[in-house]
């Protein structure tokens, strides 16, 4: 009997297999039983890592978000990470990350400025409320439901933007003449809706569950982007975990995105459209945690004020810098499962588990199925890994594993190596109208002719085309404004 087997049976606590001096009360993947503490820096380390590869590229000049200046210029200012917060498990732990962190440099002191600051951004869906007078609806939009995670999170500068502040963006991010023809005529509504009324409308007459979840996340990705932008951000991290990242993996594969896997799960770079300007990059790290800290004594200021899409945060021009060409993309828990997030939330001091919003808490329990009719392929697959995650999680991992080892075509020039999408040249001028993807074919072309798709698309006069004008200013071939994904999100 071994020693730990014989003070088990002893009653005597197992004590951590790392620091051996706490009680071990959680296990590790298996193979090790941590305290609260080691578990905890297990967690933290996972996300640092990537954090620090993060910082290195974005120092030497090759991630090329943040407005320009120089590698010295980026060397001797904190970069800003924009975060996006969806108020669910993974966001939650890498809010919490970051700003950990952040104290722990505070605590240490030997430097004046702190390596990063942090910027979270919260998508309220303003389109799942039912219909109100502008006023009402402002007022609802105010309640996003950070004040908690201001009081918890000091160190961040937490704003809210509704869904419908998309209808702001630029026709470079979002064609939406290719949504309006799915809107009966007279639907669309005049100058008495607001932006809310409008959106909902368009997705109200979408043909399924699927197609409204799918489109809501597109649009809540370009949003990030915008604001990334607007702030003048060296990146934007997501709080994609393991488990995230495998779920989006199926449900874009089978919503017919698979050739846009490599830009969507991997890290790195994504090219800014051309109508988003960056904002000019002024320190916000002293005036975080003041501007928190009133919203917490003072709750009729309300929250801070929104991000305006595609605009600048003043309307100094001299002032903005260079317009970068690409923003990177990380997810620093990708190594994570969601579940060891979870555990991560619960055993902080005090227990986060609390902030999550209903929804997000829902989904990492079991559910109860009342009717597949108003379930997307999302709702499906993330039913699916959070069983899968419980008793097979190396599956989950190798879902991932496998999806990170995908690049693009060696004669697709443009991309790097890590197949981030980034492009230069000709391919990067036609895009989806949607999504953002690139549209070549050796992409989206031949993962719609492969399935057979392109003939009988072209016959019925689904597809919508523009005409393409090559460098020499010759008539180019007529290409999809859409990619087969985003075609039958909208038509079906």
């Amino acid at each position: 009997m071994t020693t730990a087997a014989a003070a088990a049976a002893l009653g005597v606590p197992r004590p951590c297999n790392r620091c051996r001096e706490h009680e071990a009360t959680t296990d590790l993947r298996g193979a090790e039983k941590v305290c609260n503490s080691c578990f905890a820096h297990y967690v933290s380390s996972k996300a640092v890592k990537r954090l620090e590869a993060l910082q290195r590229e974005t120092n030497s000049g090759s991630g090329g978000g943040g407005g320009g200046g120089g590698s010295d210029y980026r060397s001797r200012r904190p970069q800003r990470y924009l975060v996006g917060v969806s108020r669910g498990p993974s966001s939650t732990a890498l809010l919490r990350v970051l700003t950990e962190n952040l104290r722990a440099q505070r605590a240490r002191g030997g430097q004046k400025t702190p390596r990063f600051e942090c910027v979270g951004v919260h998508v309220v869906d303003d389109t799942l409320k039912s219909p109100s007078p502008p006023a009402a609806a402002a007022e609802e939009c105010d309640d996003d439901g950070l004040h908690a995670y201001r009081a918890q999170f000091p160190e961040a500068q937490l704003i809210s933007v509704p869904l419908s502040s998309a209808l702001s963006l630029p026709p470079s991010v979002v064609d939406w003449s290719v949504l309006i023809p799915a809107l009966p005529q007279g639907q669309l509504g005049g100058t008495s809706t607001t932006s809310a009324d409008r959106l909902r409308a368009m997705l109200s007459h979408l043909p399924s569950a699927t197609s409204r979840a799918d489109v809501r996340r597109l649009l809540m990705r370009h949003l990030l982007i915008a604001a990334a932008a607007a702030r003048a951000s060296d990146a934007l991290l997501l709080g994609h975990s393991t488990t995230s990242l495998a779920e989006l993996t199926l449900a874009e594969t089978a919503k017919g995105r698979g050739f846009a896997l490599p830009s969507l799960v991997n890290d790195g770079v994504v090219s800014v459209p051309p109508g988003l300007e960056f904002g000019p990059r002024s320190s916000s790290s002293s005036s975080n945690s003041n501007s928190n800290r009133n919203a917490r004594n003072n709750p009729d200021n309300g929250p801070p004020p929104p991000i305006i899409p595609g605009a600048r945060a003043d309307g100094d021009e001299s002032k903005a810098a260079a317009t970068p060409t690409f923003l990177p993309i990380y997810s620093p828990l990708r190594e994570l499962f969601r579940k060891e997030l979870v555990t991560y939330l619960s055993h902080a001091p005090p227990p986060l588990t609390s902030l999550l919003s209903s929804s997000s808490s829902a989904s990492t329990g079991a559910r109860a199925v009342v009717s597949h009719k108003d379930l997307s392929i999302d709702d499906v697959l993330s039913r699916y890994f959070a069983d899968v995650e419980a008793s097979y999680p190396s599956v989950v991992a190798n879902v991932v594993r496998t999806t990170g080892k995908l690049l693009r075509r060696p004669d697709d020039i443009g991309h790097d190596r890590n197949g981030s999408g980034t492009c230069r040249g000709q391919i990067r001028d036609h895009m989806c109208g949607l999504c953002g993807a690139e549209l070549d074919e050796y992409g989206d072309e031949r993962w719609r002719g492969e399935i057979g798709d392109r003939d009988r698309a072209g016959e019925a006069g689904l597809r919508e085309e523009v005409v393409v004008v090559e460098e020499d200013g010759s008539r180019g071939k007529p290409k999809p404004r859409l990619c087969y994904g985003c075609e039958r999100s909208i038509r079906g």
